[in-house]
């Protein structure tokens, strides 16, 4: 069991389980960011921690397992992903490294983040797109960072913005185009984890 601290008071004089979910936080980034988890399944769950209304319900979002898939192959210490008069995709699970560099010329490439497992607290994607353009797909709250240089073209976040969640991983992309674009996209988002948990207490067991 998780060490659940509920020592401290709200203002109605209850005890509060704020102390209980920043703790649950750190340790959910700690198993997002040793490969244990996708970016999409660490927001779903860091989503339903800020929900939980309960010690209990914290303790159910943790203990949620992600569903079973095949073993993911570890990621080289820097790795590429290019597109030359063609389009790329990354996406199913895979292993983010601590830098990522994507080339785009005369093509296009998706990055879809939500299905990666990042490895570090702290990702670097460098982005170079010559005539070409590169969409990086990223779960909500997800903390990502875009700069970089444009020259006759474009980099631009599309997402719908909003505070960063809890403890996130840090995506930093940097981008440099040439007649080309890069934009920052939100992920289709994820069913409420938090609802499945407490539909599943609520149904009756089996005779």
């Amino acid at each position: 069991m998780h060490d659940v601290r509920t020592d401290d008071l709200n203002e109605a004089g209850q005890p509060s389980i704020d102390p209980a979910r920043q703790a649950a936080a750190r340790e959910l980034a700690q198993n997002a960011t040793g490969g244990g988890l996708t970016l999409d399944e660490y927001a779903e769950r860091a989503a339903a921690l800020e929900q939980a209304a309960t010690p209990a319900e914290l303790e159910a979002v943790l203990a949620e397992a992600p569903p079973e898939t095949a073993p993911v192959s570890a990621a080289r210490r820097g790795r590429w992903i290019v597109a030359v008069f063609g389009g790329t995709e990354q996406r199913g699970r895979w292993r983010l490294s601590r830098h990522l560099r994507v080339v785009a010329v005369f093509g296009g490439a998706t990055l879809d983040l939500g299905a990666a497992q990042p490895e570090a607290p702290e990702s670097l994607i460098t982005v170079v797109a010559i005539l070409g353009g590169a969409d990086i797909l990223a779960p909500r709250g997800l903390s990502v960072q875009l700069s970089g240089v444009s020259v006759l073209g474009g980099k631009g976040d599309k997402r719908a913005g909003g505070p960063p969640l809890a403890g996130s991983p840090l995506i930093r992309v940097r981008a440099f185009t040439l007649l080309g674009g890069v934009a920052l996209k939100d992920n289709a988002p994820r069913g409420k984890l938090l609802d499945v948990i407490r539909a599943r207490w609520q149904k009756p067991a089996a005779s």
